[in-house]
């Protein structure tokens, strides 16, 4: 989906861009009806609340049934809305990123519609329920498998991670929330939430694809051990040259304790013992 391949069309003070996404008819008039049941606070309490968005899940019918998700965000203030005049809405941007991330072959779900108030600067978007078992962090999946099933879908995702890496994208968030895990052979992974997700600059960039590393390390999940978090870090550096992964592992480590600091993070159970340092049984 891009910008060519979309309408534009003006609701209830709305311009929105509606993708052709090979929705019926009926289908995409409830998509557009949705994001403005939600635009106007006709959807009751949203699945989840962030600081600066609401999220709906809606299940829509027009002869097939559709599940969407209705993302609603707040007005831009300060330093956002300086940003958004220079480089565009975020909904925008989200699209091109998204469609950049198809095209690279990761799985991504697309933006069906999107959109700005004109009024109040709000904007909306509209995604597809992506076909996948699960958000990562609930981990119901792999609790059933044997354990050399489970190493290898951690593997995989550090693999996934080191490749999002070397095609220069760094995700803006990357929780275990925002990874969804598909039960394939060779396991499969869709990223999610993209309003922060961008191509590496080119100051620091080993860094800010770090960061996406301590990002998804520092959440205490039930079942998942240090050695759980070793196993992913050994799949991301499997994908790098050798000789690199003892510094790697070193400056990892090093950024996720400054990480802990800043949260006030206390160094207890699985984050006491935190196993990101060189290790040659995960490394070799």
């Amino acid at each position: 989906m891009t910008h060519a391949a979309s309408e534009a069309i003006d609701r209830e003070g709305w311009r929105l861009r509606i993708a052709d996404a090979g929705l019926t008819p009926g289908l995409r008039e409830a998509a557009i009806a949705g994001a403005l049941e939600a635009a106007r606070g006709a959807l009751g309490a949203p699945k989840r609340r962030s600081r600066h968005a609401s999220t709906w899940h809606l299940r829509i019918a027009a002869g097939v049934e559709l599940e969407i998700f209705v993302k609603l965000l707040d007005a831009p203030r300060g330093l956002d809305a300086l940003k958004g005049m220079v480089r565009g809405g975020r909904v925008d941007h989200v699209a091109r990123i998204t469609q950049a991330l198809n095209d690279s072959g990761f799985a991504a779900p697309p933006l069906l519609a999107y959109g700005r108030e004109l009024a109040s600067g709000r904007e909306i978007m509209v995604t597809p329920q992506a076909e996948a078992d699960g958000p990562l962090h609930a981990l119901k999946a792999l609790r059933a498998y044997p354990v050399d099933r489970k190493r290898a879908v951690l593997r995989a995702l550090g693999a996934e991670i080191a490749r999002l890496h070397r095609c220069r994208f760094v995700h803006g968030d990357l929780t275990p929330f925002n990874i969804l895990f598909v039960r394939a052979e060779p396991p499969r992974f869709v990223l999610i939430d993209h309003e922060r997700t961008r191509k590496a600059g080119l100051i620091a960039p080993r860094r800010q694809m770090l960061r996406n590393l301590v990002q998804l390390g520092r959440f205490d999940l039930p079942r998942v051990t240090t050695t759980d978090r070793m196993r992913v870090v050994a799949g991301y550096t499997a994908m790098i040259e050798r000789d690199a992964r003892r510094a790697l592992t070193r400056r990892l480590n090093a950024m996720f304790a400054r990480r802990i600091l800043r949260d006030g993070i206390a160094r207890t159970g699985n984050y006491g013992k935190w196993g990101w340092r060189y290790n040659r049984r995960f490394n070799h």
